[in-house]
C-alpha cells in the first residue's frame, strides 16, 4: 500500500499563478493535473513572457508533462493546454487528441462563442510508482454553457472511456470536464472508472467570486482512478488559485 496525495485544478490561464505556486509548496501533493496551462499572450499571469507549466515545475521543483491542444496563427510563443505535475519518475507520456481545429488568433479565446469547437486533448503522464506503473491523466472536457450533455461532450467522453479500458496498469484522471454529476458526459467515465467525487458532499468546484458563472455554482472538476487506488479523503478548499477550486484527494494504491 502506498499513501499519496492527487490535485486537479484548472489554473485559469496562470491568472492567479504566485498563489496558485504557494499552494503547491503548503499541499505537497506527489500527482497534479492541470487545464488550461499557457504561455504568450494568451495568459492571464501580468508577465506575458512567463511560460507557466516551465515557471511552475522550477518553483515547486516538480517534473511534468505539458501538451498543447491549440495551434495560434499569429503568437508562435503562446501556448494552451493540460498538464501533469508530479514528484515522482516520468517513464513514458502519451497524448490522446479528442478534437481538431484549425489554428486561432488569441483574442479568440476572449469569445465564448468559439469554445465548443476548439480543439481539445487529454495528456497520460507514465509514472514511477515505487517499480509500479500509474498513469497519470489531465483532461479538459468540451466546453458547454450551461453545463450539459452535448453530441460533442459524449463524443469526446465516450474516447476517454475507451481509452481507460485499455489501461492495464493503476491511473488516476484528474479533470475539467465541463458538466455536472448527473450527466451522461460524466456517467460514460464513471462507467469504466471509481468517480471519487461520488458521495463526497461537494456541491460545486467553480469559484463562488471568480468565476464567469458567479454566484451560481456548479461541480465540473473531478478526479476518477482505477480499483487499485481507494479514497482516503476528499476536500475542497476555498482557495484564490484560480476561477475554480483545487480537488484535493488523498489515496492509497494497493
Amino acid at each position: 500500500m502506498r499513501e499519496m496525495k492527487f490535485i486537479q485544478i484548472n489554473i485559469y490561464k496562470g491568472k492567479y499563478l504566485d498563489a496558485f505556486v504557494d499552494f503547491l509548496k503548503q499541499e505537497n501533493p506527489d500527482i497534479v493535473a492541470m487545464q488550461e496551462v499557457t504561455s504568450g499572450d494568451v495568459s492571464y499571469y501580468h508577465d506575458k513572457t512567463v511560460d507557466v507549466f516551465e515557471y511552475v515545475k522550477a518553483k515547486t521543483g516538480f517534473d511534468g508533462y505539458f501538451g498543447s491542444n491549440l495551434k495560434f496563427a499569429d503568437s508562435a510563443e503562446s501556448l494552451f493546454g493540460n498538464a501533469v505535475l508530479t514528484k515522482l519518475p516520468i517513464t513514458g507520456s502519451k497524448v490522446l487528441s479528442l478534437k481538431e481545429f484549425r489554428p486561432v488568433i488569441p483574442s479568440e479565446l476572449e469569445d465564448r462563442s468559439i469554445f465548443p469547437y476548439l480543439a481539445r486533448l487529454a495528456v497520460d503522464a507514465m509514472i514511477d510508482v515505487d517499480g509500479r506503473t500509474v498513469h497519470a491523466i489531465s483532461w479538459h472536457g468540451a466546453w458547454t454553457a450551461p453545463p450539459q450533455d452535448t453530441t460533442e461532450t459524449l463524443r469526446q467522453a465516450q474516447l476517454v472511456a475507451d481509452y481507460l479500458k485499455k489501461i492495464n496498469e493503476p491511473f488516476i484522471l484528474g479533470g475539467d470536464l465541463n458538466n455536472i454529476p448527473e450527466s451522461k458526459t460524466v456517467g460514460l467515465i464513471s462507467s469504466v472508472a471509481n468517480n471519487l467525487m461520488t458521495g463526497s458532499q461537494v456541491e460545486q468546484t467553480t469559484h463562488s467570486k471568480i468565476h464567469k458563472i458567479a454566484p451560481k455554482g456548479y461541480l465540473v472538476d473531478y478526479i476518477f482512478t482505477s480499483p487499485h487506488f481507494k479514497l482516503k479523503s476528499l476536500r475542497v478548499p476555498e482557495v484564490l488559485v484560480s476561477d475554480h477550486l483545487p480537488v484535493v484527494a488523498e489515496i492509497e494504491l494497493w
